[in-house]
């Protein structure tokens, strides 16, 4: 039919249903849906897939959408229902708490029968699906023999047939949507759940004999096994109990983590139902770091994963390094460590390492980041792969792996073209042919809409999950920020000019101009440490001189004030440099401010102590980057910036620190710049021009690879800084930079409403 009417439609579902076509009905129901948000379709859609259907996974899904909507107890007690029908029993009890919850404030919503017994009910169930899960893996070590069909003939007809919500001796439901409707009053929310059925008792002969000696004497003389076979042995009995994934081990072994249902439920499907291959592609900040870092635990302790190669952007190194390490217990070596200078070649055979994307694909490393075999590979920030033409796609293309999970917030930012690209890494023939996927799944012309909507769906379900915040309905508090221009003393303003004349009449490279400059808009004192460790080549005693003049620094006055505000409130302070947090300490000292410092350098027994003491007692932290990683500092709400990093992500990193889920107070946040410094005009354009401070945490990244830009972002800063010379110049340059940052944040935002319209809300857990 060329036009379909939603009668149409509807007729074809009823039509599709009387022939028992469940496929092909749901899909003209899912057709109905998405032109219509109607919450009585949403309920037939229900009643649909659970009592006819019997598509428990599905009729969740649009059970959720009612949960979302506006929560009734006796839906939620339905979920809670699916979800024990299912085995999820952790999620089942939550489930049956909130409905319990729920229906002491909706006294006006009643069942035929008592909603207390209906939830008694449920309660019975969970308890007893738990049982019979015990009973099963307990059987595996037990030397009685039940058979399986005796067990089945001993249930009656009525109770094999009954399916969840329905009580035995009640059968399934005809094609219409009255009928579903019957069915759902009929056991929810207006009938209580089925009774528990007793456990079956078997009949087990034993007979009596005596001893053998012969048995004896041999058990007797035989070897004893040593402690270590035995714990071994222990192990492997441990292992068979939680072989299929439906436990993690993992979570016991992690520290400090606050473990969200939705993340391992995550972990579980794709250990379970992807093996190993995966998509994720949770909207930003929900923690797709601390998926992949389950995944990774749970092959490490199984046995299953020897080897792992994490890769990342450079600026997300060292984070993934301290996560794995605090929260996970697991050391890996990075391309920021010194042995990776010393031996490149052995770097690569090392088991765990995390390298960045950048110098892995280089035409130095690629030879050997190849050749090992990885049992898992990790790609952060994965939409690099979108081109099969860049580098990245072909070195992860060519890696040798068997299990690998793709991380990105934004799987397509032009066409879906990338989204095939990044697949065919994953899982190759998914898709078939680049020639065949836009001939079954594009239409024609237009490589940014797709021709079957439904199919593809249907293909990405096998390899991509993505959360979303409305679907796990994640509620940060809100988020506001101050930026305060110091005017600069005289003095200051001559040590900057010094400065800048010196660099550019020195034949430095770049990394050396890059640390320089950071070090100035941080504080002279982190400048004149290196300086003095440089100057017996350089001659920079005119710069040195004028530092040694300076009295107070306009950024000490202007911390002073911020913290004298509100004193009873806890504050943490970054700073990139040793030095810069020196003279901070020894300021808030001379004010009589007590403070704890907190350094990537320090023992894991310092770091602990120190927080410890911050949460306690010690009302400021002053803290580099690196040392508040992987720590939980949500018990804080606001963050001073006594220097800004060049890359705007290290700046999002910080406020990372605070702004997380477990936070429970609006987050504050004062960045400290000096005016006509190259932080300044940085700051400038990240808050003028594309609001950084009101955007999602993890939303900076993928608007950086909108700029279309293969450097990194502090290379376009100092690049720019190279080509101009002058006040005007640098702020013509960066008024610049501020349009292309404007245009990348309208081509992130436009990529972001075609992923929602191509992926919906399908691939939630």
């Amino acid at each position: 039919m060329l036009f379909e009417t939603p009668d149409d439609i509807y007729k074809s579902y009823k039509k599709f249903r009387r022939k028992q076509e469940y496929r092909r009905a749901y899909r003209c129901m899912e057709k109905l849906l998405d032109q219509f948000a109607d919450d009585e379709l949403t309920r037939e859609m229900v009643d649909f897939c659970v009592f006819e259907w019997k598509n428990y996974e599905l009729g969740k899904r649009w059970l959720n959408k009612l949960v979302k909507a506006g929560p009734l107890w006796s839906d939620v007690w339905l979920f809670g229902r699916l979800e024990a029908e299912l085995g999820n029993l952790d999620q089942a009890r939550v489930h049956l708490n909130r409905a319990r919850a729920l229906q002491k404030i909706q006294p006006g919503r009643r069942a035929d029968r008592s909603p207390k017994r209906a939830l008694s009910d449920l309660d019975a169930f969970i308890r007893y699906k738990e049982h019979e899960t015990a009973s099963k893996h307990a059987s595996r070590f037990s030397n009685l023999s039940i058979h399986p069909e005796k067990q089945e003939s001993e249930r009656t007809p009525e109770s094999r047939t009954a399916g969840p919500g329905r009580e035995p001796g009640e059968k399934g439901t005809g094609g219409s949507p009255a009928a579903g409707r019957e069915a759902r009053k009929a056991s929810a929310p207006t009938s209580a759940p089925p009774a528990v059925t007793p456990l079956p008792a078997y009949s087990v002969p034993v007979r009596i004999e005596p001893l053998r000696e012969d048995l004896i004497s041999s058990f007797v003389t035989s070897g004893r096994s040593s402690l270590k076979e035995i714990l071994l042995y222990i192990d492997y009995a441990y292992l068979t109990v939680q072989s299929g994934f439906d436990d993690l081990l993992c979570l016991s072994a992690m520290v400090s983590v606050e473990k969200y249902w939705y993340q391992i439920e995550t972990a579980k499907k794709v250990l379970k139902q992807f093996h190993g291959r995966a998509l994720l592609c949770d909207e930003v900040g929900l923690g797709k770091t601390i998926e992949a870092g389950m995944i990774i635990k749970e092959y490490l302790m199984r046995g299953m994963a020897r080897n792992v190669l994490v890769l990342t952007p450079a600026p997300l190194v060292s984070q993934w390094k301290e996560e794995m390490q605090a929260k996970f217990g697991l050391e890996f070596v990075t391309t920021d460590d010194g042995a990776f200078a010393e031996d490149p070649d052995g770097f690569w055979k090392k088991r765990l390492i995390i390298a960045s994307l950048n110098t892995a694909k280089s035409a130095k490393n690629m030879p050997r980041a190849a050749e090992p075999f990885y049992d898992l590979v990790v790609v952060d920030e994965a939409h690099h792969l979108r081109n099969r033409s860049t580098l990245s796609w072909k070195l992860v293309n060519k890696l040798q792996k068997k299990f690998i999970l793709l991380l990105t917030a934004t799987p397509v930012q032009n066409h879906l073209i990338e989204l095939f690209n990044l697949i065919t890494i994953l899982k190759p023939g998914q898709f078939k042919t680049e020639k065949q996927f836009k001939a079954e799944y594009l239409r024609k012309g237009n490589l940014k809409d797709t021709a079957d909507k439904d199919r593809l769906r249907e293909l990405l379900r096998d390899v991509m999950i993505r959360n979303t915040r409305s679907a796990i309905d994640l509620k940060l508090p809100k988020r506001f920020a101050a930026t305060i221009r110091v005017e600069p003393s005289e003095i200051e303003k001559d040590v900057y000019a010094r400065l800048d004349g010196f660099l550019r009449r020195q034949d430095f490279k770049k990394q050396t101009i890059y640390l320089l400059l950071r070090e100035a808009g941080s504080s002279f004192f982190a400048l004149k440490q290196t300086l003095l460790a440089m100057n017996g080549r350089i001659g920079a005693e005119d710069i040195l001189e004028g530092i040694d003049g300076l009295g107070e620094i306009g950024k000490g006055r202007a911390l002073m004030e911020i913290l004298a505000k509100n004193p009873g409130e806890k504050k943490v302070i970054f700073t990139q440099f040793i030095k810069s947090m020196d003279y901070i300490a020894d300021l808030l000292d001379r004010h009589d401010i007590p403070s704890v410092m907190f350094r990537g350098d320090l023992p894991s027994k310092a770091k602990d102590a120190a927080i410890e003491a911050f949460k306690n007692d010690v009302p400021v932290l002053i803290s580099t980057e690196s040392g508040g990683e992987g720590r939980n500092l949500q018990f804080c709400n606001t963050i001073i910036n006594f220097d800004l990093p060049w890359n705007p992500m290290r700046i999002e990193q910080r406020i990372g620190r605070l702004h997380r889920i477990g936070q429970t107070r609006d987050v504050f946040i004062f960045n400290l710049s000096v005016k006509e410094t190259i932080e300044d005009y940085i700051i400038e354009i990240l808050d003028s021009k594309i609001n950084m401070f009101e955007m999602v945490i993890g939303e900076i990244e993928p608007i950086l690879g909108h700029l279309k830009e293969e450097r990194d972002f502090e290379e376009i800063i100092l690049d720019l800084w190279s080509k101009t010379a002058g006040t005007s110049g640098l702020q013509d340059g960066f008024a610049r930079l501020g349009k292309d940052l404007i245009k990348a944040k309208e081509e992130y935002l436009t990529a972001k409403t075609a992923e929602s319209e191509i992926f919906g809300e399908d691939y939630e857990m």
